[in-house]
């Protein structure tokens, strides 16, 4: 049975996101502030079942897919950020203060035990010279987005992005859906870096999230969605056999970041 303790944040609708209660206790102990930033975030949950991830991760740990919750069987998660403020831990405006990015994000268990992590694998980003991780790639990002409807009631939300690498490819993203009732509430989490798996932050979240679509949840999509990329790294976890586990919009995410 695996030590973990494998836990969603309160609402069940982000990530089962976990933490050994070694570091769940670290967690609790003095910390370093290291930033906040409120974000606009799109989750796209992806089952590939060529086990291409492993190549993303820190050597002698394993992709392992998501046990439980609305991405239940994912074994990546596409995460569309735009960062609309960025602060450092003194709380001064990061230059530049916006940022938009795809960071990609899976666990992995540790081959000759049985910890669980959750992992940052790779973040194409507008910023990459902020890069506590070591996992960027540096991209140009475009994002559209439109909210169309009535005042009172379901509303068209729209999203197209396209991420561009200079060294070649793309990743090309577009969701459109009638908005439903959206829940707000906290979570705790603890990604490492897959540059450096010793090395993790503290995340102290709050956020309202639109559960799009599950398949675990049986909850199906309101409109269509499309995921596609010709970036060398990502050609075997996106070449059209992968399924799409469960999408979320999530229109406001504060995040408090700090250092054990």
């Amino acid at each position: 049975m695996l030590r973990k303790l494998y836990r969603h944040c309160a609402l069940g609708l982000i990530l089962a996101a976990t933490a050994l209660p070694s570091l769940r206790g670290k967690a609790q102990a003095e910390t370093r502030p290291a930033g906040f930033n409120v974000d606009h975030r799109v989750i796209v949950a992806v089952e590939e079942a060529d086990n291409a991830v492993q190549s993303l991760l820190p050597e002698g740990w394993v992709s392992f897919p998501f046990p439980d919750g609305p991405v239940q069987g994912a074994n990546i998660l596409f995460v569309f950020v735009d960062s609309l403020l960025q602060l450092d831990g003194e709380g001064t405006p990061l230059s530049p203060p916006t940022r938009r990015a795809l960071v990609l994000v899976g666990l992995g268990r540790e081959a000759d035990d049985d910890e669980v992590r959750l992992y940052v694998l790779r973040i194409y980003t507008t910023t990459p010279e902020v890069d506590p991780y070591g996992v960027n790639v540096a991209a140009d990002i475009s994002r559209e987005t439109v909210l169309l409807g009535p005042a009172n009631g379901a509303r068209k939300s729209i999203e197209e992005w396209q991420i561009n690498v200079p060294d070649g490819g793309k990743v090309q993203f577009r969701l459109s859906y009638a908005t439903g009732t959206r829940n707000w509430g906290p979570d705790e989490i603890y990604p490492h870096s897959a540059s450096d798996s010793d090395f993790y932050r503290i995340y102290r979240i709050e956020q309202m999230v639109d559960l799009v679509e599950s398949v675990p949840m049986g909850k199906a999509s309101s409109g269509e969605m499309t995921l596609a990329s010709d970036v060398p790294e990502l050609k075997d976890i996106l070449d059209g056999s992968e399924q799409i586990v469960a999408v979320m919009d999530v229109p406001v995410y504060v995040r408090r970041i700090s250092l054990p």
